[in-house]
């Protein structure tokens, strides 16, 4: 899912575009970070049995401190992905990143 991302990033922001990695990493961190921290806080706990108001709740409560946390995190490593790293290593960097990521992730979720 990420490598299409990138892709469609490409795609809506040409590297002939002034400011294209700053434009890119504003969709990235204003659209991609808080989808994918939606889908963690509600997906996991809803396929490991928990109700949708449990899992509302606790989303409403995670929400707003794991994106803040994304946004001090990923942005420097994502400004670098879109701005120094060639396309067909971008997923790799984002991948090595989010394995750090997904730990902080985990703790949050208890």
């Amino acid at each position: 899912m990420v490598h299409h991302w990138y892709k469609l990033l490409e795609l809506l922001v040409p590297i002939t575009v002034r400011h294209a990695a700053i434009k890119r990493l504003l969709l990235d961190r204003g659209i991609f970070a808080p989808a994918m921290i939606v889908l963690y806080f509600s997906l996991i706990p809803l396929l490991m049995g928990s109700s949708v108001d449990a899992t509302a709740n606790a989303l409403r409560a995670r929400f707003w401190p794991a994106l803040k946390m994304n946004w001090k995190v990923w942005t420097i490593v994502q400004y670098i992905n879109l701005s120094y790293v060639p396309m067909q290593y971008r997923v790799l960097v984002g991948n090595c990143t989010a394995l750090l990521w997904s730990t902080y992730l985990a703790t949050k979720r208890q």
